[in-house]
């Protein structure tokens, strides 16, 4: 069954949005969503990435993914959602929600992970930038130096000249 939702974009004053002329989400078919999921869509990028000014002639993108990864969380915990297949019977909700909220966090670092793993071949480059997300947000030690060596390699397979010897580091 297929529904359609109002399009909470199109009340929207874009004129005045300071992310006008990058902005993606005019292009996402945004009324096959339902509405909280469109609010969440919409106010992320506003709030999480930002463009700072050029370096070097240059505009780089800045995403805050502690951030991302709250604001997760927080839609989580407003619709009071559940995570399927996760429930124990023996945590009191409290224990309960806090386990959720870990889960989704690792589920969001193995999406970037699977992200990272599904470019190396075709974008080098944007696979180490998806294990540089998984490095800022490592849980521990292992984890980090895990994304570092990951990185690494990527790199010096980016680095390889024709003849296959590698420039270094």
């Amino acid at each position: 069954m297929n529904y359609t939702y109002d399009n909470l974009l199109k009340d929207r004053p874009c004129s005045t949005c300071h992310s006008r002329n990058v902005c993606f989400l005019r292009q996402m078919p945004m009324q096959q969503y339902p509405e909280p999921v469109q609010q969440f869509v919409i106010t992320v990028p506003n709030v999480a990435f930002k463009q700072p000014q050029p370096l070097f002639g240059r505009k780089y993108w800045h995403a805050d993914y502690h951030l991302i990864q709250d604001w997760l969380v927080q839609y989580y915990n407003r619709d009071n959602c559940g995570l399927p297949g996760s429930e124990r019977n023996y945590l009191t909700n409290e224990e309960q929600r806090k386990c959720d909220e870990q889960r989704i966090k690792e589920q969001f670092k193995q999406l970037l992970d699977a992200a990272a793993k599904t470019t190396e071949d075709k974008n080098p480059r944007l696979s180490i930038m998806f294990d540089g997300i998984g490095l800022v947000l490592a849980s521990d030690y292992l984890e980090a130096v895990s994304k570092i060596f990951s990185m690494f390699k990527k790199l010096g397979e980016i680095n390889k000249d024709y003849t296959g010897a590698c420039f270094g580091y």
